[in-house]
């Protein structure tokens, strides 16, 4: 039934009208006869995605099951999992994953990472098995029946490079690609796992975390009555799963033991995307592992991209800044002739564009980064570049770095870091004590020396480089944070302020050089 149909049944559209019919609907369990169509792109006959075409009503009705089902699965997912839901993103775990391999690597442990990729994992859902969870996590009968009938009878047809459509045929399993409602149910699907292999497990990698004490006294951990001892196993975020463990017995038996659920459930793994990453201990490197599934050696990397995020065994951000460069170039020169070139845009409407399209993709999951000086020098290079650009100013008008920020009204590299940075970390010292980028952050290995004399840069080391730098107080500046509006005043006015004497700094040091 689409919005025409409803005007012919209900005449004028009200709200009240589409609740009432929903309700009726509801009450009898049964459903109008949407049009349960999907098309498929033929381009790669190994990357087949669904896209359903749904009606205005589906959608509606899809909405209002989705806001239900949503208050069931936050007491039924694990904390591992953070796809599809509310204050959770792509960020909460690639944080987790880069404070993971900053803690193996400042106590001398090593980290054996298995990036899982499963076939087509939203087209394989199958559905009795679904229905049977949702029942075993107490969703009412008449709660699955209404889904039941949502998936029912689903037609699809394949749309070739001509534009032709072949014959509809029937799909029997999977969610609903571009249906609201579809994420969440396959991240409760995907949380049976969990249960099936619960108290199967190897340990994983063991954390020590107390997060009522400050993060940078380095003494609280020392309290063992006060501190929780938890266990890193696995990391999710929907279909991707990353295991870890401490060694290569211990990671084999963890990709065993999830193997069997996934078949039991009707998921297949894509073993040729399936990646091991391993990061050696400094102090005792040791031989690359040789995990396999099912017969089959996996591949070893130094590098992976996890989540549009690109995770290092040098466990630093050099293989991240080159893809963010390209991808940032990208899109620029996608709005360059339209937008950029355009003499009939005005100039502050182009950077205003330029904000919300380039420095976005540029600047992706940087709350995260471990920043040293030449990775800023590379990013502050390219927004000169794009900056220049935009205004129109050539390297041979003479223009300053500083005059052309000015310019164009808006603030440098340096400065976006810290300020990403610090509104993050105040986002994570606001999460529940339950969280995982919380616990990793008040952290460290229950196993594992560290180095004597000097270490490896640390994300809190450049936290609290920046605390220092915007003037906010590095022991009380937790309690400030807690509050957010008041965190986000704060960070917003030094970060401010920081870029205003940066920017001095620079006009008083070309002074003085022309002086010489």
């Amino acid at each position: 039934m689409c919005v025409l149909h409803i005007r012919m049944h209900f005449g004028i559209i009200r709200h009240y009208h589409v609740a009432e019919m929903f309700l009726i609907h509801l009450a009898e369990e049964n459903i109008p006869q949407f049009k349960k169509l999907l098309l498929f792109n033929r381009t790669h006959c190994g990357n087949y995605r669904g896209i359903s075409l749904l009606t205005s009503a589906e959608k509606i009705l899809a909405r209002i099951l989705a806001n239900r089902l949503l208050l069931v699965s936050e007491d039924t997912l694990p904390e591992s999992q953070n796809g599809f839901r509310p204050s959770r993103g792509t960020v909460d775990m690639i944080f987790t994953a880069r404070q993971l391999q900053e803690k193996c690597r400042e106590q001398n442990q090593p980290l054996y990472m298995a990036f899982i990729d499963l076939a087509k994992a939203f087209n394989t859902v199958n559905h009795s098995a679904l229905w049977t969870i949702l029942q075993k996590i107490m969703c009412p009968d008449k709660f699955v029946n209404i889904l039941r009938l949502l998936h029912d009878d689903m037609m699809a047809t394949v749309l070739d490079s001509n534009g032709s459509q072949s014959d509809p045929f029937k799909v029997e399993s999977g969610v609903k690609l571009g249906c609201v409602i579809a994420p969440t149910l396959f991240s409760i699907f995907i949380a049976m796992i969990l249960h099936l292999v619960n108290g199967k497990l190897p340990t994983g990698v063991e954390i020590i975390y107390r997060t009522d004490g400050k993060l940078f006294n380095l003494r609280r951990l020392k309290a063992k009555t006060k501190v929780t001892t938890t266990s890193i196993i696995e990391l999710q975020y929907a279909d991707d799963n990353v295991v870890c463990a401490y060694s290569e017995d211990d990671l084999q038996a963890t990709l065993n033991t999830f193997t069997e659920p996934y078949e039991k459930l009707g998921l297949s793994l894509n073993i040729e995307k399936t990646k091991v990453l391993f990061q050696q201990a400094p102090s005792n490197p040791s031989a690359m592992p040789g995990i396999q599934l099912n017969g089959v050696t996996l591949e070893n990397i130094d590098h992976f991209r996890y989540l549009g995020s690109h995770l290092s065994t040098k466990v630093n951000i050099d293989t991240e800044i080159q893809p963010h460069l390209s991808s940032a170039s990208a899109a620029f020169f996608r709005m360059k002739q339209r937008v950029f070139d355009d003499r009939d845009i005005r100039r502050d409407t182009k950077v205003l564009v330029y904000k919300a399209i380039v420095l976005p993709t540029l600047l992706y999951a940087c709350e995260t980064w471990t920043v040293y000086r030449h990775h800023t020098q590379l990013l502050e290079h390219f927004h000169q570049c794009c900056l220049r650009k935009i205004l129109q100013i050539s390297w041979e008008d003479r223009w300053t770095n500083v005059s052309v920020l000015e310019e164009a009204k808006t603030i440098s590299i340096e400065a976006m870091l810290l300020r990403h940075q610090l509104r993050w970390t105040g986002h994570v010292v606001r999460m529940p004590n339950h969280s995982l980028p919380k616990q990793l952050l008040y952290s460290e290995l229950k196993n594992g020396k560290h180095n004597v004399g000097g270490q490896e840069k640390r994300f809190k080391d450049g936290l609290k480089a920046n605390l220092k730098n915007c003037g906010i107080d590095t022991d009380s500046w937790e309690a400030l944070a807690l509050e957010r509006s008041n965190w986000r005043s704060a960070v917003t006015s030094s970060a401010a302020e920081f870029e205003e004497a940066r920017m001095e700094g620079l006009r008083e040091k070309r002074v003085k050089r022309k002086e010489h």
